[in-house]
């Protein structure tokens, strides 16, 4: 990704810029909520600090009083994001659940947070911004060994009591199922030339979730049934396979 040039005034702020507000928290939070709408509709190349100062309500250089340039901010922006996700699923209580149960209730709330489509253009540019940058902070992969170790469990609960197949790389399954679930709502130009289903819509984006969550289910399951069709709709009959040429 080629490098983008900051968005800063070419000189630091001088002894006039604006002290922050009393209201920090509050000037934090509206900076933070308007930048990453104009990170999600624009991207970083196109994002203008002007328009988040603007939609802030608050002046470019008191932007550039907490944050040193646009690239730290949008930064910040991700961190956040992928915090209140990661923090979600880590946070689930699950133990409680029968192995089936407790694999469909993360799976699930993997797919949640992308059901708002601002999440979803901005993991989109996240996901660029990392393979070509390192930052300070990155709350996905401080959580991650956590998140590892819950999908460890189910599956070692799963495979103790007959439900699940006991051959199973909880990492590669818990990568594999990250990728079916929630990747569709980055990649929303390959699900659509290759499905037609448009995951930016309700009924489209439920098609996705049922299919995702079932694909991941019957590749773990130690005997797999008809009871979750891999079709368009939960009601659709699973037709018997045939291959050209077979008699």
């Amino acid at each position: 990704m080629p490098a983008t040039t900051p968005d800063r005034p070419n000189s630091p702020p001088d002894a006039a810029t604006p002290k922050a507000p009393p209201d920090k928290r509050g000037t934090l939070r509206r900076i933070a909520e308007a930048a990453r709408r104009e990170f999600a509709a624009k991207g970083l190349a196109n994002a203008r600090v002007d328009d988040i100062a603007f939609a802030a309500g608050v002046t470019k250089q008191l932007v550039y009083h907490y944050f040193r340039s646009k690239e730290e901010l949008f930064v910040s922006v991700l961190d956040a994001s992928s915090a209140d996700t990661m923090h979600g699923l880590v946070a689930l209580e699950l133990d409680h659940l029968p192995p089936r149960a407790a694999l469909r209730a993360l799976l699930n709330h993997m797919i949640d947070p992308y059901r708002d489509p601002t999440l979803s253009s901005l993991a989109q540019e996240g996901i660029r911004f990392h393979e070509n940058h390192a930052t300070p902070r990155n709350s996905f992969i401080e959580l991650a060994p956590e998140l590892q170790e819950k999908m460890r469990r189910i599956l070692a609960r799963g495979a103790a009591n007959g439900d699940f197949r006991a051959d199973l790389d909880a990492d590669l399954v818990l990568t594999a199922a990250a990728l079916a679930t929630t990747s569709a709502f980055v990649s929303r130009y390959t699900v659509s030339t290759l499905s037609g289903l448009d995951v930016g819509t309700k009924n489209d984006a439920e098609t996705w979730s049922r299919f995702s969550v079932e694909f991941v289910m019957s590749a773990v399951e130690r005997e797999r049934s008809d009871l979750h069709p891999l079709t368009r709709r939960a009601n659709d009959p699973v037709p018997p396979f045939s291959a050209q040429g077979n008699d």
